[in-house]
């Protein structure tokens, strides 16, 4: 009986033990590359491709590792929840499916084709040592080759360093050449604080709806000229995305 009893104790243990085993041990996934894709995966089942375009990205065309999961109809990369504007996964890589949808997205319409595009954003500094034109005004050029298709989803300027030395100074931004403030909707006044405490954000219509054009920003001053500032920094953003 005392042996019966410990031999079940010794198997209970053994049993316990390796449950650990399997629950603390690191599972790898298998390798494999978009070139040559697992055949006919199982939806969940997670790989590791060694030809990714960017690391955790879920496409091909380069040499960076990415760690993804078959969704059943598109490969997503392995990671938490996806934030606002970056369905997928949180690596903020836009995964779409064999539709042209976002993977793991449920459309909100009903009708039509769907034509969903992730928002981009893009942002610079420009700073006072670029204003040097005995003028008025000078416009700094901050995208070139916009296609016509693109609809914005926000701009925004801002004073992160205090400008000072010029008179009246503003910011606006638009195409060359035209309503300097067609996209800001405003002439944004500068010289009034730092640290990104003046700012201004503007949803635009789209300005051109065909060709390609540029987006710049428009320095201006009241009086005197814009090459008197001495200094100040201003940071700008741009976010939109490419219509069909």
């Amino acid at each position: 009986m005392r042996l019966t009893m410990a031999l079940l104790m010794a198997a209970a243990c053994f049993g316990q033990g390796k449950q650990n085993l399997i629950q603390t041990g690191t599972v790898v996934p298998p390798q494999a590359t978009f070139a040559s894709p697992p055949t006919s995966p199982a939806t969940g089942g997670e790989w590791t491709f060694t030809d990714a375009s960017s690391a955790g990205t879920c496409a091909g065309g380069g040499s960076a590792i990415a760690k993804c999961r078959w969704s059943g109809s598109a490969w997503q990369a392995v990671g938490g929840g996806g934030g606002g504007g970056t369905p997928g996964g949180s690596s903020g890589q836009v995964q779409v499916n064999s539709s042209g949808s976002f993977a793991g997205q449920t459309s909100i319409f009903s009708g039509g084709t769907l034509v969903q595009r992730a928002v981009e954003c893009a942002s610079g500094t420009t700073s006072y040592t670029a204003l040097t034109a005995a003028a008025s005004n000078q416009e700094i050029t901050i995208q070139t080759g916009v296609s016509g298709n693109v609809r914005w989803e926000h701009v925004q300027v801002s004073e992160t360093t205090q400008f000072a030395g010029a008179t009246g100074l503003t910011v606006s931004m638009g195409r060359p050449g035209t309503s300097d403030y067609e996209m800001t909707g405003a002439l944004v006044p500068l010289m009034l604080s730092g640290g990104d405490g003046n700012y201004w954000t503007a949803r635009p219509i789209p300005p051109q709806l065909a060709g390609t054009y540029s987006v710049v920003l428009n320095f201006a001053v009241t009086s005197g000229y814009v090459n008197a500032a001495t200094a100040g920094v201003l940071t700008w953003e741009v976010c939109g995305y490419a219509a069909r």
